[in-house]
Formats: C-alpha cells, structure tokens, sequence
C-alpha cells in the first residue's frame, strides 16, 4: 500500500509532537534512517504512520508500507532532512600529554580534526599540509599529538569519509558517549566553510509551524595545498624582510615565544584556493604571511582582505591608546 499522498507537513509535525509526549515504541526504532528535526531523531517509518491519523483519521500499519527510498522520498518532499545512521562511533581515549594540541590554535586544531575524520589523512600529511611542517623531521608527531590529546586513535580515523559534518554532528550529539570536544572542533569548521546550523522552528504555534531561514548543510572538499608552494613563499618572504611576521598585526613569533617560535607563520591564499579552477597556479607572490588570529578573523564571512583586516587593526589600536 502506498504512502497516502494527502498526508502533508503539518501532519508530520503533529506525528512528530505525538512521538515527543510518547515515544517510540522498541519495536519501532530507527535501524537504517533517522529524520532529523528540531535537533532530535526520529524513525521515518513511525512518523509517517502516526501522520496519518492527523491526515485520515487512522494509523497506518508500518508493515503495510516500504521504508527506506520511499519513506524518505515523501519526508524529503515536504521539506525534512533524512539521515543515514552508522555504526556507532568508538569512544574517545584521551592522552594527558598536552605540549602539541597547546601550540597550535583552534583553527589548526580543526583542521587536522576534519582532515583525519573525513578525509583519513596520516598523521605526517596532517603536519606537513596543515601545520606546515617538513614532515621527515617531524615525523607527524605534531599532529598525533593533537589528536591523542582529544582522544582521537586509528580506530577514528576516516570514520566519517564521505558523510558531511552535519550527519556526523548528530552522530556525534546522539552517541552514548562523550565527544563534545570533537563536536566542537567541526561545529567550528562547519562554520568556516559556510555550512548552515539547522533554522529553528516555533515550537509554541499551535496551528501551524513555518520553518523560515532553512539552508542546507554543503560541505566543500577543501583543496590540496602544495606544501613546497608554502616553504617557498616563507623563504622569499623571509628575504626580503629579514624575518617572518604576520602582514596584519606585525607579530614575530621567534621575538615572541623564542625558539619555540621560529619560523612559526601561516600562508594565506590572497586569492581563496575554494574559488580557483582545476590546473590553476599559484605564485609565492600570492600569499601572504599571517599569524593563526588574523589568518581566521579574514576568514570570517564575509572575508576580506589583510589590507582591510590591517586597516581595521589601526583603528582599534588609535581608539584604545
């Protein structure tokens, strides 16, 4: 029997409201889908049999209807988000060792958090790609130290590869246990890539709920950066200047922080490597050298430029003295 097609939106929702004072019966658990909602879950299946009661006046037999393509294509069309459940996420088994995950900012933090989720990246490609390191000398120590700091191991990695961060965060937000460290770090990096965070709905109309603002998570694959395009563009920076410093602010890490901070500056692409074409080149005379602060606030949306972000640097500084 198939889905009756009078059953509408507003029917889901008050299937939705029933399951929210009742339940979900054990027989009728989610195994393969769940439709995200309000930050909840729920199975498709359950909800499409109780919405019709609002729409025809009786509950629809579960067994008298296909899940999977069919359910879900009905959800979809009305404006709902299905999502593919997976095998549940190992705990995390975090290291005391903090030196590593201390030395960088969050924005290195994520993106080797991403980069090994996701993308299943070593840990001598997360340091040599993502922190700029020469990884024969580091041997990817840097980044394993980060990632055993959170607790995250092999058994972590690649675990979400091909998923989005929006399916991993209800994962994530759903598991028996605790990764809140985690959801954090990709809540920020979804936020980086102007992902969306669900739009909320009225939960207090009483005849009709409008869900208004709603986008649709899209996450873009991040492109590869040449590692010796960065060397490069340090070492002809370094020669003309005579020392690394961030182009906006003017911080020298090594007069900083000493040893520890030599050599230590992040390349930014003046031209954003998400809007360059497949084959296209770029110039060490294309990047510009900033320190992990400056380097994330031009990322903001809207991003700007670092004559902007220096321009808005002097101002700040001439109101505080």
């Amino acid at each position: 029997m198939p889905i009756p097609k009078n059953i509408h939106r507003e029917h889901i929702v008050k299937a939705i409201r029933y399951i929210d004072e009742h339940g979900v019966p054990s027989k009728n658990e989610s195994t393969k889908y769940n439709l995200h909602f309000n930050n909840k879950m729920y199975p498709p299946k359950y909800v499409v049999s109780k919405a019709n009661i609002y729409a025809n006046g009786r509950e629809l037999d579960v067994s008298g209807f296909s899940g999977g393509d069919e359910t879900n294509s009905v959800l979809q069309g009305l404006g709902f988000e299905i999502i593919q459940l997976f095998n549940e996420v190992p705990p995390l088994e975090p290291k005391l060792r903090a030196r590593e995950y201390e030395s960088y900012s969050d924005a290195i933090r994520d993106r080797i958090v991403f980069d090994y989720l996701f993308h299943s990246q070593t840990h001598r490609w997360l340091d040599e790609h993502i922190i700029g390191l020469n990884a024969d000398e580091s041997r990817g120590y840097q980044a394993m130290g980060i990632l055993h700091y959170i607790g995250l191991r092999d058994k972590h990695k690649g675990i979400f590869k091909g998923s989005t961060v929006l399916t991993a965060l209800v994962q994530l937000r759903n598991s028996k246990h605790d990764f809140s460290v985690v959801i954090a770090s990709l809540e920020r990096t979804s936020a980086d890539y102007n992902s969306t965070r669900i739009g909320i709905v009225d939960a207090e109309s009483e005849k009709t709920e409008y869900e208004e603002g709603k986008e649709l998570l899209k996450l873009h694959r991040i492109r590869e950066r040449d590692p010796q395009l960065i060397k490069d563009a340090k070492r002809r920076f370094k020669k003309l200047h005579g020392e690394l410093f961030c182009e906006a602010c003017g911080i020298n890490f090594e007069k900083v922080y000493g040893e520890r901070g030599k050599d230590f500056i992040e390349c930014h692409h003046k031209k954003p490597i998400s809007i360059m074409k497949e084959g296209e080149t770029t110039k060490v005379e294309d990047m510009s050298m900033l320190c992990a602060n400056c380097h994330r606030m031009i990322h903001r949306i809207p991003m700007i430029s670092v004559e902007e972000l220096k321009k808005s640097l002097r101002i700040c500084w001439k109101g505080i003295s």
